[in-house]
């Protein structure tokens, strides 16, 4: 009997059973070695040291059971974030749990696993400065200075959003306190990190964020075994309720999204990855006097769709016969650039490491409507009609 026709109670009952299956596979197979998850302890809600030295956070209650669950012992790896591409590389951790966000030029020198949070970049200023400044384009001038954690996610989005600002890097995540200076007009961080400090302090100055992010695992690029471990895990915590249960106790209410919900948003997340990488695969082709279009690769994915999805090779076809689309109109949308870009033999990499994901969700994705499916896809920031042809072939 399909999940369709079992109702919505079957389709959860059987997801739950197939992560116990997992789960159980992935512990008879799991060696004795310790996990090393990277965590940089200074990003709240995420990952933060309490006085006494002890980790708390999202990410540290995930580390901690995702490795009592797979049978090993956790080992804390001190985490940098101006070291993190240099650390993934090197193989330095098994998996950073850190609010990693997932970026294009991450996905190319590692490989993320399942997302499981969202949120949001924003600029922030002190309570009483509000009428000083009303807008981001405010901040957007000549010896306005803007500080922000140095090294990660958020320091690139304020590069790009506040070009003409000076843009001041501080190290540990101390935005609360750089704040304080009066030559500091603005921070810019996100909203869960907002929530985590008091509601006397920051308040976000836009209602429309800088940027939408997804948080998921970061491990280097070989781990490729770890990674679907770690995706059947995490499946099975949003199945049981256990991890949608600590995203609401660190992230609060607004946070809450069932089973169904999270594999939607992880579709998108995967989606916009891929979408990401487009640019740079069209400046590589280029560069290599190669068309936009090509068939035999094309083909090649299409055929990789269906042997991954197995018990739905025609659904993953069409799925992907729309991704394709997409990332070719992408292509042709990005303009002449100059600069180096990676090899397409490196692009394509990436983009079979995030196929590898995507086609997991795929093989186990629960019913969701049309409406479902268009809401989700918003934030990969396609074209509506493609959004639109997309979310027709997910939704069942």
């Amino acid at each position: 009997m399909s999940e369709r026709c079992r109702g919505p109670r079957g389709a959860r009952a059987a997801r739950a059973i197939r992560g116990v299956v997992a789960l159980a596979a992935l512990l008879a197979g799991c060696a004795t070695h310790p996990l090393r998850v990277a965590s940089s302890g200074d990003y709240p809600p995420f990952t933060s040291l309490a006085a006494d030295g002890a980790r708390q956070g999202l990410d540290v209650a995930i580390a901690t059971r995702l490795a009592a669950d797979l049978g090993l012992t956790l080992e804390w790896v001190p985490l940098a974030w101006p070291e993190l591409a240099a650390a993934v590389v090197r193989g330095d951790f098994d998996v950073a749990l850190s609010g990693v966000t997932m970026r294009a030029d991450r996905a190319l020198i590692g490989r993320y696993a399942r997302p499981y949070a969202l949120t949001r970049a924003v600029p922030a200023i002190r309570p009483g400065d509000a009428t000083r400044w009303r807008s981001p384009a405010d901040l957007n001038r000549r010896g306005v200075r803007i500080a922000v954690n140095a090294g990660g996610h958020l320091e690139t989005v304020a590069r790009q959003r506040f070009p003409r600002a000076t843009i001041v890097p501080v190290a540990d995540n101390r935005l609360a306190e750089a704040l304080a200076e009066a030559r500091i007009a603005a921070i810019v961080t996100d909203t869960a990190e907002l929530a985590a400090w008091p509601a006397a302090g920051p308040r976000p100055l836009a209602l429309a964020p800088l940027s939408v992010d997804d948080k998921a695992p970061l491990l280097p690029p070989d781990r490729g075994e770890l990674a679907a471990r770690i995706d059947d895990w995490l499946m099975a915590r949003e199945a049981d309720g256990w991890l949608d249960a600590q995203r609401v106790r660190a992230l609060g209410e607004s946070a809450a999204r069932d089973d169904a919900a999270a594999a939607r948003q992880a579709v998108a997340a995967w989606v916009r990855l891929r979408l990401a990488l487009m640019p740079d695969v069209a400046v590589a082709k280029r560069a290599a006097g190669l068309p936009i279009e090509d068939r035999e690769q094309e083909a090649r994915v299409l055929a990789r769709a269906r042997e991954q999805v197995p018990a739905a090779p025609d659904r993953a076809a069409a799925v992907y016969g729309e991704l394709i689309a997409m990332a070719k109109a992408a292509q042709q949308r990005t303009p002449e650039r100059p600069g180096a870009p990676p090899s397409l033999a490196t692009l394509r990499a990436a983009l079979a490491r995030i196929d590898e994901s995507l086609c997991r969700e795929l093989a186990h994705l629960p019913p969701g409507s049309l409406p479902e499916w268009r809401a989700a896809l918003q934030q990969t920031g396609a074209p509506p009609p493609s959004i639109e042809r997309l979310a027709a072939a997910l939704a069942f």
